[in-house]
């Protein structure tokens, strides 16, 4: 589900920043009777078309317990390294 989940992101021309792998986890209660759950959270950067897409797809999709998109508010930085800085002019 995390591959398709990347390819609907960067298929629509969206940029994964960062993604943090959790692992496996007990549930706080039982949710479709499962007992653990892995959890992901993905960040990145897309359309509103993309994220409607995500969110249809994680919600139909059956292996998946639960999901919520949350907007971050501070923005990620630069995607790509930036360039090296122009060197300071002498001073007179």
């Amino acid at each position: 589900m995390l591959d398709r989940t990347k390819e609907i992101i960067t298929g629509d021309k969206g940029v994964i920043v960062k993604i943090d792998e959790w692992g496996k986890k007990r549930l706080a209660y039982e949710i479709k009777d499962a007992l653990d759950g892995v959890y992901y959270i993905l960040y990145f950067q897309a359309t509103p078309k993309t994220l409607d897409e995500v969110t249809r797809v994680l919600g139909i999709t059956d292996s998946v317990l639960r999901y919520m998109p949350v907007r971050h508010e501070k923005p990620f930085g630069p995607l790509e390294p930036a360039a090296a800085p122009a060197p300071a002019a002498a001073e007179a």
